[in-house]
């Protein structure tokens, strides 16, 4: 972002050769706002933009009511702009040479420095095609006026950042707050303990997704497919008619934000797990600890000397994919019990039959014969603390990762398609975890209430479909209204941004759903009936409250062993006066400024030579000004005599 406000006449490009044109067209003679679409937003075209010497900020319309901002003026050909290899130096290769490059085509625009404004439009609200029909107006004005009658439309942005240096000096000026937010993780297990000795099976994935424009992040291939598939991994279990809480294994989901800063989530949820906590100093509430800060102590009944096994659905939308398969990562040169897991998600997949539109095939991610290890994936954090684990990572893509990874362009998808995927890799990974959490290798060995149980675990096709709806396009809908009645809310909340946003901040709505839907699945079920004892209940003092240990969800009473866990990055530390400091800079240390109030102002400009004239007139008059006040003095001082 600029250090101070910028303004600049509006001028649009629409393709690669208009940009050209603007930056060799000698006849210009201002400082400029490019208007274009979000697709030409290159490295090649911002370096042609900024030799030009006269720009002054960009505007990327992502989408707009114009047919050329229109979807399907959009290119087939779509370029990441992460890295190549994404979080790969907080991963498992970390200190690894020559890591497979996962997206060798990125961009790497996320990680470039800025001295202009770059704003987006994208006509997503009423709000937002306000805001684009105004740019809209004044540049074809401008565009009309051949860019050189004045006076011309120009656009003033504000967008001050407070941060300086880094994220250690920013944080010690207060002027930033570390990027995370709130993990989740929930299991049927409601009595779990750290020394019950009972294996865990982790299931996986992450809510959070990055983009150019955070406040846009849509996220659907990054996070959205795998944190919808271990949603539905939890309501088909719960359907089982053998009690999970009686298996041999425990279950255990987890869904972690700030993974698009370095796996903040997950690497904090292990570090954490992985260690003693001694609380110094009680919290106030009766809750958690103040320091070391924990908003629950809870995760310590997890010991992670226990994960047996772990399953992370990663991109598994196959958006975009004509011929969808899913495909079966594992770390290179596998052991025999995760080659062993692999072969029974794809048994368990190939013998799935209850997906609309045909079986999504499953395959072994090496079935090339190429061992590439594991993708940038959540899995990795468990795997850094604690190697051998036997884990699989399920995705869309075998050798490469989406081009939609960290887009701002992933707002349209395949909807049959998708949800085809989505439902078939939460079949395949719900039914292989219920066969491991009775501790079963071979389906031979059920007896017939196993297998008249196993057969009970059906994934919800429409489930899925509202999931997707709800996460993407509308928080307002009624699945989500029915676990926090947000229609209540002055100002319905409709399609919102999945960056994770800062650590303790409000604008976190996922994880907040997240908990209550996982809660729900894994609540603790009544001895003659499946519904809670209470309904009608509130967090409000004034309504009907829950006994010790229940939670209110959905309008009932329920007692879950579901719970946040503090997402940021490891790196960072909190002292005791709630103050957080860098504690090891080689590990994730992302933050967010502190910012000013964003702001545009549309205005007219007139020529330069206008400018420069009105500027020398004014001089001119100052002086002047200031010479008459002179002569004035001294002449009153002559002609009337001071005592």
């Amino acid at each position: 972002m600029s250090m101070k406000a910028a303004s600049g006449v509006l001028y649009r490009t629409d393709t690669d050769a208009e940009i050209q044109q603007f930056a060799t067209n000698k006849g210009l003679d201002s400082k400029y706002t490019i208007v274009m679409p979000y697709w030409l937003l290159t490295n090649p075209n911002i370096e042609t933009l900024r030799s030009s010497k006269k720009l002054a900020a960009i505007i990327a319309v992502i989408t707009g009511t114009d047919p050329t901002y229109s979807l399907s003026a959009r290119p087939k050909t779509i370029i990441s702009p992460d890295s190549t290899c994404p979080n790969c130096e907080f991963g498992l290769y970390a200190n690894t040479p020559n890591q497979y490059q996962w997206s060798p085509s990125a961009s790497g625009l996320l990680y470039r420095q800025y001295d202009f404004p770059i704003y987006a439009l994208n006509t997503i609200d009423e709000r937002n095609t306000m805001s684009y029909n105004a740019v809209m107006i004044a540049t074809n004005i401008n565009k009309n006026r051949g860019f050189s009658n004045y006076p011309l439309k120009a656009l003033q942005f504000h967008s001050f950042m407070w941060a300086a240096q880094d994220s250690g000096a920013c944080l010690r000026k207060g002027w930033c707050t570390p990027v995370g937010g709130a993990s989740v993780w929930s299991t049927p297990s409601n009595n779990i303990t750290a020394t019950d000795n009972k294996p865990i099976i982790v299931v996986a994935a992450s809510m959070d997704a990055r983009s150019m424009f955070h406040d846009l992040t849509l996220g659907v291939e990054s996070s959205v497919t795998g944190m919808v598939t271990v949603m539905a991994v939890a309501e088909a279990l719960s359907r089982s008619t053998i009690p999970l809480d009686t298996m041999q294994k425990h279950i255990l989901y987890t869904l972690f934000t700030g993974e698009a800063w370095g796996y903040s989530g997950s690497q904090r949820f292990v570090q954490d797990i992985s260690k003693k906590v001694e609380c110094i100093k009680a919290s106030t509430s009766g809750a958690g600890c103040a320091f070391p800060f924990y908003s629950n102590m809870d995760f310590q009944r997890l010991n992670p000397a226990n994960i047996e096994s772990i399953f992370e659905a990663n991109q598994v939308g196959n958006i975009g994919v004509s011929a969808p398969t899913l495909y079966a990562h594992t770390v290179s040169s596998p052991s025999a019990a995760t080659t062993a897991l692999v072969q029974q998600l794809i048994q368990t997949g190939t013998t799935n039959t209850t997906t609309p539109g045909g079986t999504v095939a499953i395959k072994a991610a090496n079935s090339d014969q190429v061992d590439r290890g594991l993708p940038p994936s959540s899995t990795m954090s468990f795997l850094k603390t604690r190697a051998g684990i036997p884990a699989v990572v399920l995705t869309s893509f075998q050798k490469e990762m989406s081009p939609l990874t960290s887009q701002d362009l992933d707002d349209t998808w395949d909807s049959v398609a998708t949800v085809n995927s989505i439902q078939q890799a939460a079949s395949a990974i719900s039914k292989t975890v219920w066969l491991q959490a009775q501790g079963i290798q071979d389906e031979a060995q059920m007896t017939p209430l196993m297998q008249q149980s196993i057969g009970s675990i059906q994934v919800d096709q429409k489930l899925i479909q509202d999931l997707m709806y709800c996460l993407t396009s509308n928080y307002s809908c009624p699945l989500v209204d029915g676990y926090l009645n947000v229609t209540a809310s002055a100002n319905l909340p409709t399609r919102l941004p999945h960056y994770s946003g800062t650590l303790y901040s409000q604008s976190q709505p996922y994880p907040i759903f997240a908990w209550s839907f996982l809660a729900n699945m894994t609540r603790v079920k009544n001895a003659t009936s499946t519904e809670p004892r209470t309904t009608g209940c509130s967090t409000r003092p004034d309504q009907v409250q829950c006994a010790s240990g229940e939670f209110c969800v959905g309008n009932q009473c329920i007692a879950t062993m579901t719970r946040y866990h503090d997402a940021f990055g490891v790196g960072i530390s909190m002292n005791d006066k709630n103050e957080y400091f860098i504690e090891d800079p080689t590990k994730p240390t992302w933050t967010e400024s502190t910012w000013d109030p964003i702001g545009l102002r549309l205005f007219e400009v007139t020529s330069p030579s206008s400018q420069i004239a009105e500027l020398v007139t004014g001089v001119v008059v100052t002086v002047a000004s200031i010479g008459a006040v002179i002569w004035s003095r001294k002449f009153l001082e002559k002609t009337i005599k001071v005592a």
